[in-house]
């Protein structure tokens, strides 16, 4: 008799990728998600296993990125070299620069979601879509 000798995919049972429709996550997931990996709140490794993201979630989360990424600007007058070396000026400057923080991410955060009903309610496309077809 001839004896069989098993082969490494006779038991990949408990190596299967389940199949995600990433359709199923909203565009406000997306963007939140986004925002936790950039700011280092989470990994993307993280949100993979977190959220049972498929195994090429990176080159996905690339894609994400470039479409729901948002950079904030400020404009902020320049400081004297008096004004650097006295810590309450410092300490005003780093609370009003909080201040225009909050307040442009909270404006941020409105009219994104403004545009999602709007794209989502009225069916209308308001964002640019990116690549060669526009």
């Amino acid at each position: 008799m001839e004896k069989l000798t098993p082969n490494l995919t006779d038991n990949m049972e408990g190596f299967l990728e389940e199949k995600v429709d990433l359709s199923n996550y909203e565009t406000s997931f997306r963007r939140w998600l986004v925002v936790e990996i950039e700011s280092g709140r989470m990994s993307w490794q993280e949100a993979r296993s977190r959220f049972k993201l498929p195994y090429h979630f990176d080159a996905l989360y690339k894609q994400w990125q470039k479409k729901y990424s948002e950079d904030i600007v400020l404009t902020l007058p320049l400081m004297s070299a008096k004004d650097r070396t006295n810590n309450e000026e410092l300490e005003k400057r780093v609370k009003d620069l909080e201040k225009q923080l909050e307040l442009a991410q909270m404006k941020i955060v409105a009219l994104n979601t403004v545009i999602d009903i709007a794209e989502k309610d009225y069916k209308l496309e308001i964002r640019k879509k990116s690549g060669p077809r526009q």
